[in-house]
């Protein structure tokens, strides 16, 4: 067959037509130029960005009759052998299919030869990281002093699995993802060339489902020439069942506006067009990961879709960095269950379900924040006046209530009695029984504390490792005071203000010893923490 695929046709001949890999171009011609190529070299990064061609570039470079030089002339034997793969000078070897301590053995044995036509024996070892531990072994001393005539070109996709005794013997040369208008430009220089007819949508969907890889990128475009003279997005999306980025919007904004049935219809719509669900989760992570970033840099970034930077705009003022790393969690969470999920759109459902559910959470600085806002005399607060003191955690009366505290305090000594010390623990258990009606998350934090009342003060104590609650409340303790202000049997009381501290010990002297039944594991509080939960029966289990 005469037919060469693209990936082959349009492989780069010299170190100037690298795409996206200019630092390493810059360092392999200087190095050509300086007479400073090292005795081995060690190629990192993805897959499809360079690296065994940069190999065999900087083979013909080294070899090629009018060498060293950083621009090969392509048309001596030397350069043809090369890049026709049959060079007796320039040995290509599978690593992961020749990674046994002989096959090391008897390179060994070659390199005591002198190149046949070149100037140097060149040795790539593709997938070098699939060499066995003897087989590096055997390797080190040789890649460490190799004759003068001989240079190691090893390529990997990880190169945290080779060992450090080889990483130290080799200059590190980490090849990085082609950014996309790199890719674009040659993508539209080798459509031009060949003929072909896309649409620039098309184009930025194959770009984008290469992942960085120019030889995925020139593959797809391949294939998918190979079906259609004209290539449209429609034709990727069927082809290669990419999924559809108007539904993966519609989708968004259903997860956002927490639309259920929405949900439900689009998953279904998926489902009989035969999408493939994982495929669609990893879109649909891509697309609220950018408005997350959107959100925090205040700028889309990225290979988007008209649609979709349409979507990010519109939906980015609407939304909290909160309510998005949230909703980025349960994605991710739903995107592991499909993959492991014996009924994908089962999980796929459920998973989107959960993420409409986190609209109804409401972050305590929220709350506190809409309490603060309500008008002053719906807000029957009293802070204390006896001091002044700037202490964090006794907070002292704002200025403009300060002034009608004691007609306050007259109206509510009419109608209010001190409270008992003895009695303290009711009345508290009472307030957070109150507030857990209404936000569980900031209850499961009250609840450890252990309430005294001293001088109209209501005193709460965090002992041992419940001191965590403290430090977080401390910060709005006045917004605090205002939100239980507004709980029933405080507005019946008259204490007038409050006072966080933490105890290193494990109980107060003045409170009865806690039940151990009702106390949380850490466990059960980092669950309480993350999803805003609380205790509703506990059960023993046979496990």
């Amino acid at each position: 067959m005469s037919y060469l695929v693209l990936a082959r046709k349009w492989r780069p001949r010299n170190l100037d037509e690298l795409v996206g890999q200019e630092t390493i171009g810059r360092i392999l011609k200087n190095a050509i130029h300086q007479d400073r190529v090292a005795h081995a070299y060690l190629f990192s990064g993805p897959r499809g960005v360079g690296k065994t061609s940069t190999a065999r570039i900087l083979a013909k470079s080294l070899n090629c009759v009018d060498g060293p030089t950083v621009l090969p002339c392509e048309v001596c034997p030397s350069c043809r052998s090369i890049t026709e793969g049959h060079s007796v000078d320039v040995m290509e070897i599978d690593g992961a299919s020749n990674n046994s301590v002989d096959d090391i053995r008897t390179l060994r044995e070659g390199i005591k030869y002198a190149p046949s036509a070149g100037r140097f024996k060149i040795y790539i070892i593709d997938e070098v990281h699939m060499l066995s531990q003897s087989a590096f072994n055997a390797l080190l001393k040789t890649l460490e002093e190799p004759p003068a005539h001989v240079i190691f070109i090893l390529a990997t996709t990880t190169p945290h699995k080779v060992p450090v005794t080889v990483l130290s013997r080799c200059q590190h040369l980490p090849f990085r993802r082609i950014s996309p208008d790199s890719m674009r430009i040659q993508l539209k220089r080798i459509v031009q060339a060949e003929g072909i007819e896309i649409t620039d949508e098309a184009l930025d969907m194959i770009i984008k489902a290469s992942d960085g890889g120019m030889r995925d990128a020139l593959t797809l475009l391949d294939q998918i020439h190979s079906f259609t003279d004209r290539i449209t997005e429609r034709d990727i999306r069927d082809i290669l069942g990419l999924s559809d980025v108007d539904l993966v919007v519609e989708l968004s904004k259903a997860i956002i506006r927490s639309d259920r049935k929405k949900v439900f219809e689009i998953v279904q719509s998926l489902y009989n067009r035969g999408t493939d669900f994982r495929t669609f989760m990893q879109d649909l992570l891509a697309l609220f990961r950018e408005l997350l970033v959107a959100k925090v840099t205040g700028r889309i970034q990225g290979n988007l879709s008209v649609n979709e930077a349409a979507f990010i705009k519109e939906i980015s003022p609407s939304v909290t960095e909160e309510e998005l790393a949230l909703l980025l969690s349960e994605l991710i969470r739903t995107d592991a269950d499909i993959r492991s999920s014996f009924s994908p759109r089962v999980a796929l459902e459920m998973g989107l379900i959960r993420a409409t559910l986190l609209e109804d959470l409401r972050p305590v600085g929220e709350i506190i924040e809409r309490l603060k806002n309500l008008p002053v005399n719906e807000l029957p607060v009293e802070f204390s006046t006896s001091d002044k003191t700037n202490s964090e955690n006794n907070i002292p009366a704002p200025e403009e209530e300060r002034e009608n505290s004691s007609e306050m305090k007259e109206t509510r000594a009419d109608i209010d009695e001190p409270v008992d010390p003895s009695d303290a623990e009711q009345l508290w258990a009472e307030a957070v029984s109150c507030i857990e009606e209404t936000n569980p998350l900031l209850a499961s934090k009250l609840i450890h504390a252990q309430p005294i009342v001293e001088n109209e003060k209501l005193i709460l104590q965090f002992n041992g490792g419940h001191r965590v609650f403290a430090e977080s409340l401390k910060k709005d303790i006045q917004k605090l005071y205002s939100l239980l202000m507004e709980v029933k049997p405080f507005n019946q009381s008259r204490i007038s203000s409050i006072e966080i501290v933490s105890n290193k010990g494990k109980r107060n002297i003045k409170k009865k010893e806690p039940n151990k039944e009702t106390e949380l594991t850490p466990e059960e509080l980092k669950v309480i923490e993350a999803f805003g939960a609380r205790i509703i029966e506990r059960r023993k289990t046979d496990v």
